[in-house]
């Protein structure tokens, strides 16, 4: 009987890593709760009030999400189960799992120590597969020991960057060597099995052995993690700025909100206790936290946002995201954030009829009536405990919503990760593409004038994979035409390092790949993610899309991981090769973070003509916090303009206006395409273009079309490398002057 529990154990970690994918709790690391101003709005407090009660909820105290009760739970039973080995072993294993989770390593440690006495002392043999399972456990509670140690708590611009080099090293070297021991003794048991190879070469870069004291069978080749382009290496100065947030997964909102043409940054958190934050740009080189003055005080939780100008009052409001990954348990409201205009923010969920308690980390907007009204599209998460059909919104033009989805033919509903809406036919009537975690994925072709939608997905061949995450449209090949990417993510969490090791290796493996649909201009896309050099195991969670060096083409960042703590794979960047191939540039522009990546956005924050890159990091689970990084760009040689739209009989935001700028070059005239909207699913970049020219000697002019309208309105007379306001119906852009910013050198290092 022993040993059939012991032969359990692997499944039990499996199940409870799988239920956990109903990711997160309050992290319980370096939490600074923002106090409550006064007064509130009544609807904010409203809010505040209902936010407050889920998350101090007494029911909660059993849930999965709060490790620390659950590891308590369980060590108090031990001294009972003494004498009962079959449970014995069963909870003391679960309890240092939870306690790991839970941040608390020492404690997980310790856990699995008294467990291998325990084993020791009853002359307990457990079946090798089963006793690489309890060491491996072991093993990550030394590692994550090592990377709090060291990444977290003598945090400097090198930590947790794969490959792990120069001041990245571990100064405290305490929990990787233990690690590394572990390690060792499992590899020798089983030799073949890639996720161990992948965290022992880990270890040893905390080390600094690697890769020159690394056995050659044992050595993960550094070739593999070499760029595949050059770029100028960015720089994480988010702890000199203010802006590191230390919390566990979410979301990040790069916009101007008080149209001062600088961006700003709303930063949001996942566990049910953490707060909101809104950064302004003081434009001087620094950053105010404005969270409490801006009555966003008590705004508790949220894994991604939106952005719009839902009433055209020419401000920009935000859209908090809760209940992701919870099933029934995440009857969360959703908060719609109305800027105020006067720095301040007010929750008028209710108010607009947005409120709903459904699941989801997804929505995105557009007008698709072209009735010069932003609408909201919500998609929703369904599971056998929770049926959560997706929801469409319609604008009625007095700061409310109707939901009109069934109306419309939006009948969506399946375990929905990702949302985005673009143009496929160039009709000028908004098109939405649908990520589906456990089922195909859904393009809806708007049916124009309001009338409805129909799913071509299947005739399009756009419905995989059945494993989605993120997604995006954009133009990669920069023909007019929305293309499409839609990310793969493998539910099977706990096995993502040795895929990832397998894919970087060139060997076969079995998670998801992501597809990258090239539009063929008919209603028809091909997958290209091979031939685009994208076919790769990425688990991409987070993501945006963007144009590090200014050439006009579109490149991304995926942010990566899953909820399990084995899962240190780095966050990826990759460079579009004048829109036939993507290059992995993350080593090369030190993007390799290791730390669990989640909303991703790309803006030019310091307003020198190039796009920087802000990423939440931090992973699911209670214990899983890290801080969040703000890539500085080094620079560029390439011209840009920036534009900052304003419709009139459009939606004021403009969002879903296609902007062509055609420019001389020495080799004659060349056009850029780019949409005006937040980017991808998850993460929002500013609805400013930030138009990359490439090597462009002069703007010949940008030709606009407007949502609702199919023909163009023509701007001439523009300068390379400006900034400009361009309103519809005029024919010139009003040049803003922007003085660039040089950040204030502040204290990097977190200690």
């Amino acid at each position: 009987m022993i040993r059939y529990i012991l032969l359990l154990i692997p499944f039990l970690l499996l199940s409870c890593k799988t239920d956990n994918k109903k990711e997160s709790s309050t992290h319980v690391h370096h939490k600074k709760q923002v106090p409550l101003s006064t007064p509130l709005a009544a609807s904010t407090k409203a809010m505040v009030d209902e936010l407050f009660l889920i998350a101090r909820n007494p029911q909660n105290e059993d849930m999965w999400y709060l490790n620390a009760k659950k590891a308590s739970k369980m060590e108090a039973q031990l001294p009972a189960l003494v004498s009962n080995p079959n449970k014995y072993i069963g909870i003391a294993f679960q309890t240092a799992f939870q306690w790991l989770n839970a941040g608390e390593y020492d404690k997980s440690i310790k856990s699995m120590d008294n467990l291998f006495q325990y084993l020791q002392s009853n002359k307990i043999n457990p079946p090798q597969g089963t006793l690489n399972k309890l060491k491996e456990l072991h093993a990550l509670g030394y590692i994550r020991k090592g990377e709090i140690e060291n990444c977290l708590e003598n945090h400097n611009e090198y930590s947790c960057l794969l490959p792990i080099e120069k001041t990245g090293r571990h100064t405290n070297k305490t929990g990787s060597i233990s690690a590394k021991a572990i390690y060792e003794e499992l590899i020798k048991s089983d030799p073949n099995n890639f996720q161990y190879k992948w965290l022992y070469n880990i270890v040893e870069m905390t080390l600094g052995n690697y890769p020159n004291n690394i056995p050659s069978n044992l050595l993960i080749d550094p070739k593999v993690f070499q760029s595949e382009a050059s770029i100028g290496r960015f720089t994480d100065i988010a702890g000199g700025l203010g802006l590191a947030v230390n919390d566990i997964s979410g979301s990040v909102v790069l916009e101007d909100f008080n149209n001062d043409y600088y961006l700003d940054l709303m930063v949001s958190s996942y566990g049910l206790e953490d707060q909101l934050h809104y950064f302004e740009n003081d434009r001087q080189g620094g950053f105010i936290d404005k969270t409490k003055t801006a009555g966003l005080s008590g705004l508790w939780s949220g894994l991604n946002m939106v952005q719009a100008d839902y009433n055209n009052d020419g401000l920009i409001d935000v859209l908090v995201l809760r209940g992701a990954w919870l099933a029934n348990e995440g009857q969360h409201p959703n908060s719609l954030l109305k800027n105020e205009g006067n720095g301040r923010f007010r929750d008028v969920t209710k108010e607009s009829g947005l409120y709903t308690k459904l699941p989801t980390q997804t929505a995105s907007w557009a007008d698709y009536d072209n009735d010069g009204w932003i609408d909201l599209f919500i998609g929703n998460e369904s599971s056998p405990s929770s049926q959560a059909a997706c929801q469409l919104f319609h604008n009625n033009r007095d700061g409310t919503f109707t939901e009109k989805a069934n109306e419309l033919g939006i009948n969506i509903q399946g375990y929905i990760k990702g949302s985005v809406w673009g143009d496929i036919n160039q009709d000028n009537w908004p098109d939405l593409y649908v990520s589906n975690l456990m089922g195909p994925n859904y393009l809806m072709l708007n049916n124009g004038a309001g009338t409805g939608f129909t799913n071509i997905a299947p005739q399009s061949k756009t419905s995989e994979p059945n494993n989605s995450f993120p997604c995006w449209f954009f133009d990669y090949n920069q023909d007019g035409l929305d293309d499409i990417f839609v990310s793969g993510f493998d539910r099977k969490f706990n096995e993502a390092a040795g895929q990832v090791a397998k894919d970087y290796l060139g060997l076969p493996v079995q998670a998801t790949k992501p597809c990258l649909y090239k539009n063929n201009g008919n209603n028809t896309f091909t997958e290209v993610s091979k031939t685009a050099n994208v076919d790769k195991v990425l688990y991409t969670m987070g993501c945006n899309i963007g144009d590090l060096n200014n050439d006009g083409y579109p490149d991304f960042y995926a942010a990566t991981g899953t909820p399990d703590f084995s899962a240190l794979i780095p966050n990826r960047m990759f460079l579009n090769s004048n829109g036939q191939q993507f290059k992995d540039v993350t080593k090369i522009g030190g993007f390799g973070h290791l730390q669990k990546g989640h909303g991703v956005a790309f803006g030019d924050i310091d307003a020198d003509g190039d796009q920087d890159v802000y990423t939440v990091l931090g992973g699911s689970y209670q214990g899983d916090n890290f801080m969040n990084a703000l890539f500085q760009n080094p620079g560029t040689s390439n011209r840009f303009i920036s534009l900052k739209l304003e419709g009139t009989t459009s939606n004021k935001a403009a969002i879903g206006a296609l902007v062509k700028t055609v420019v001389s070059t020495e080799d004659g005239e060349k056009a850029f395409f780019q949409r005006v909207g937040s980017g991808a699913s998850f993460g929002a970049n500013s609805l400013q273009v930030e138009q990359g020219l490439g090597s462009a000697t002069s703007i010949k002019r940008i030709e606009i079309f407007w949502p609702g309208s199919k023909d163009a309105e023509v701007i001439e007379d523009l300068e390379l490398d400006s900034f400009y306001l361009i309103k519809q119906g005029s024919t010139k852009g009003k040049k803003i002057e922007r003085k660039k910013i040089i950040f204030k050198k502040g204290d990097h290092h977190h200690h």
